[in-house]
C-alpha cells in the first residue's frame, strides 16, 4: 500500500496556492507574526485542507482554481453550515410533524400498543415495491422482531422522562405505547414504518401533508439523506442527488431541467431541495418563516455560481420558490 506524506499546515498552505487559491501574501516570505497568516494557519488546522477543498470544486478547471482567494473559500464553507442549520430547522419540523401524524394514525386506529402486531397494520400481500420485497408471512414477522427488539434498546435507553416514568410504574411490559415511541425512533425508522404500511394507511397519511404516496416516499427519502449530510457536516451546497426525487408540481417552472434523450431530467441539485422542503412544510405550517433559507441562498450566489449551479432557473425563481411563504421583507437576493 503506497504511503502518502503528512503535509505541515503552511505546506497545505502553500499546496493551495500551488493550485491557483490567491492569499494576498507570499507564503515563501512571510513573517510568523503576521495576523493573516496565523489566521489562515489556524483555519486550515481546525477545517482542514479537504474539508476546504471540496468547496472549491465550483472554481477549479484543468490549469486550476480560477478566481478564487482562500478567505471566499472558508466564507464558501461558512456560507454552507449557515445554510444546512437553516435547512436542518425545517427538516426537524417535518420529522415531528411526521412522527406526530403515524402515532395519531396508529393509535387511533389500532390502540396504543396495535402496533406491535404488524399484521394489523402493515401491507401483509403481494409485492412492495418501497421496501423491494415480495411480502409473505415470514417478511412480516422478521420485520416484527427486528422492530421490536430495536424499539427496546430505544425504551431502556431512552432520557426522555416521560420513557422513565412510563418504564417505572408499569412493569407488565417492555414496551412503549405508540405515542412515546414514535419519538424515540431515528427519521429513517419512521420513513419506514411508512413504507410497511397497508396502502390505505399509507394514502391518509400522504394527504395529510397534501401530496400522493409516490411523492411522499420520495420527498421522505431525500430530506432524510439531506438531514445526514446536515448533522455530519457534509458539503450541502454542491450536492448531487443521485437518486432523483419526485418534483413538486407547483415547482417544475422554478427549476434548471436538461434534456436527456427522449424525456426531461429535472435538477439533481440543492434546488430540489429546497423545494421540497418549502412544499412539505406548506402543509405543515403555512406561517412558517423562511428568511433565514432565503438569505443563506442569496449568499451562495457569485460569478462562478449563478442561481443555475444550484438548479434554479433564475435568481427570481429562489424567491418565487417562496413566495406562498412567510419570509418576512425579503424582496430581493
Amino acid at each position: 500500500m503506497k504511503e502518502y506524506k503528512q503535509l505541515e499546515y503552511v505546506d497545505q498552505l502553500k499546496l493551495f496556492h500551488a493550485r491557483g487559491i490567491e492569499f494576498g501574501y507570499n507564503l515563501e516570505d512571510i513573517s510568523e507574526n503576521d495576523k493573516k497568516y496565523q489566521k489562515d494557519l489556524l483555519t486550515i488546522s481546525t477545517l482542514g485542507y479537504y474539508q476546504l477543498k471540496d468547496y472549491a470544486y465550483p472554481y477549479f478547471s484543468e490549469s486550476g482554481y480560477n478566481n478564487l482567494t482562500f478567505s471566499k473559500l472558508v466564507s464558501r464553507y461558512y456560507r454552507d453550515k449557515r445554510l444546512r442549520n437553516a435547512v436542518e430547522h425545517a427538516i426537524e419540523d417535518i420529522e415531528t410533524t411526521l412522527n406526530t401524524k403515524i402515532a395519531f394514525l396508529l393509535g387511533n386506529r389500532f390502540g396504543s400498543f396495535g402496533y406491535l402486531d404488524f399484521n394489523k397494520w402493515c401491507q401483509t400481500t403481494g409485492y412492495n415495491k418501497y421496501i423491494n420485497k415480495k411480502i409473505n408471512k415470514y417478511v412480516i414477522a422478521k420485520e416484527q422482531n427486528t422492530f421490536l427488539r430495536k424499539i427496546q434498546g430505544k425504551a431502556r435507553k431512552s432520557s426522555s422522562r416521560d420513557v422513565k416514568l412510563f418504564d417505572k410504574n408499569r412493569n407488565d411490559t417492555v414496551y412503549l405505547p405508540i405515542w412515546l415511541i414514535m419519538n424515540e425512533l431515528t427519521l429513517g425508522d419512521s420513513i419506514h414504518i411508512v413504507k410497511l404500511m397497508r396502502e390505505s394507511l399509507r394514502i391518509k397519511l400522504a394527504k395529510k401533508f397534501g401530496c400522493t404516496v409516490k411523492e411522499f416516499i420520495s420527498w421522505l427519502e431525500c430530506i432524510n439523506l439531506v438531514r445526514n449530510i446536515c448533522c455530519h457536516n457534509g458539503n450541502l451546497i454542491d450536492i448531487e442527488l443521485v437518486t432523483r426525487p419526485k418534483v413538486p408540481t407547483d415547482f417544475k417552472d422554478l427549476l434548471v431541467t436538461i434534456d436527456a434523450g427522449n424525456k426531461k431530467l429535472y435538477t439533481n441539485n440543492l434546488a430540489i431541495i429546497i423545494c421540497i422542503i418549502v412544499k412539505l412544510m406548506s402543509s405543515i405550517n403555512p406561517k412558517y418563516r423562511f428568511g433565514n433559507l432565503v438569505n443563506s441562498i442569496g449568499r451562495l450566489l457569485d460569478e462562478a455560481n449563478s442561481s443555475g449551479n444550484y438548479g434554479f432557473k433564475s435568481r427570481e425563481s429562489i424567491l418565487e420558490c417562496f413566495s406562498n411563504s412567510n419570509i418576512g421583507k425579503m424582496s430581493k437576493i
